[in-house]
């Protein structure tokens, strides 16, 4: 029974991608790729695969680094563990929200990226409850990552950086 929750997030993960594969000829020319706080438009790019597949393709790069704390975790406490998989929980259903975000429109995409917000803040207040521990031992040092979880986590920031920061300066 343990196992179906820890699969459940990645096969959530994997529902924005049906979904945009299904919706992509019907999606609008241009999609969005970064949005002010409040909701409106900031930068958007010429339709292309990598312009639609590029938030849950994000999404995944944010649930590999959360995948790769909570297997540090898995052992060492209950609360942290649990931690982390609220936050995977909560980048499934973030990344889902936003799927259906892109190819709705008008106060449907509206409804869904206040969605994705809500998510979002009850996911990172949820977790941080469960794990405010985790991270004062963090910062004492009382919790050390080994020399492969670490480049790992380097390099799942680096895919992050390049997913997420890189097109709002190429098409901005």
């Amino acid at each position: 029974m343990k196992t179906i929750f820890l699969i459940i997030p990645w096969l959530i993960l994997l529902i924005p991608f049906v979904v945009l594969a299904y919706f992509y000829n019907s999606l609008a020319n241009e999609i969005l790729i970064t949005r002010s706080f409040f909701g409106n438009e900031a930068v958007s790019a010429p339709k292309t695969l990598f312009t639609v597949f590029r938030v849950p393709l994000i999404e995944i790069v944010c649930a590999a680094a959360i995948e790769v704390m909570r297997r540090h975790t898995a052992n060492k406490n209950a609360d942290y563990y649990s931690m982390w998989c609220i936050l995977l929980y909560t980048v499934a259903l973030k990344s889902l929200f936003q799927a259906f975000e892109i190819v709705s429109s008008g106060d449907a995409a509206r409804l869904f990226y206040y969605l994705t917000f809500a998510v979002v803040i009850v996911g990172i207040v949820s977790a941080s409850l469960k794990g405010r521990s985790y991270f004062s031992n963090l910062f004492r040092g009382n919790s050390k990552l080994s020399f492969l979880e670490k480049a790992i986590l380097f390099a799942i920031l680096l895919a992050y950086l390049g997913l997420a920061i890189v097109p709002v300066f190429i098409f901005g």
